[in-house]
């Protein structure tokens, strides 16, 4: 029979002429600098990568968000066409495109260009960033993940003239050419508020009304 192995030894009581601990360097070599921590970078393709999460519908979120909202009220803009609304003309197009990287046969890249021009004043100082996503006939929806986009801001701005948002999302090769861009303007946000008055409670009813975001585009194929 193997007898168990012995318990750990009782530590002896430290000397006062005891030599100092070792770091493991042989005597007379310096010892190594200490390692530098590492460095995490995301680069263009986990960036890529995190997109393809996009492609999960996200209609389970998006009920339980609303259902507690009030309904929306749908603006339709026929395929090609512009809507002004609120201020600022929109225009969509959407389209496929060629994965940035491998992805799932099953799934397809969707490119989707949106122009927004303010048509006066108001419309020019409204740049806050719609919600965007993309829906299918049966309702379910998909993230639209904003690229990028060259609005200008406060005296950049330019009354008529087209700014672009430039957008990627990924859905199932079985509903890519039947998605639709649904957007969701935000009405009340505007670049030129001051920053005490940001988070100011709206006490106009027109205004309290505009707070609610029930306005969506959608915008035909």
């Amino acid at each position: 029979m193997v007898a168990p192995p012995a318990g750990p030894a009782e530590p002896e009581a430290a000397s006062s002429d005891a030599p100092p601990p070792s770091d493991g360097t042989p005597e007379g070599q310096a010892a190594p600098p200490p390692r530098r921590p590492r460095t995490v970078m995301l680069g263009v393709s986990a960036v890529v990568a995190l997109l393809v999460g996009v492609g999960a519908p996200t209609v389970d979120a998006f009920l339980f968000y609303r259902s507690g909202q009030p309904a929306d009220i749908v603006h339709v803009v026929e395929a090609g066409k512009e809507l002004t609304f609120e201020h600022v003309s929109w225009k969509a197009r959407l389209e496929t495109m060629d994965p940035p990287q491998p992805t799932a046969p099953e799934r397809q890249w969707m490119k989707i260009t949106i122009t927004r021009k303010g048509a006066d004043d108001t419309g020019i100082r409204l740049t806050a960033k719609p919600e965007l996503e993309l829906r299918d006939r049966e309702g379910r929806s998909w993230q639209v993940e904003v690229t990028e986009d060259n609005v200008a801001l406060d005296e950049d701005a330019e009354v008529g003239k087209a700014y672009t948002y430039n957008a990627v999302a990924v859905v199932p090769k079985t509903v890519a050419a039947q998605v639709e861009l649904y957007l969701r303007p935000n009405t009340t946000y505007r670049s030129d508020t001051p920053t005490d008055k940001l988070f100011a409670v709206p006490t106009d009813p027109a205004e309290q009304e505009k707070a609610k975001h029930k306005d969506v585009l959608v915008f035909r194929r």
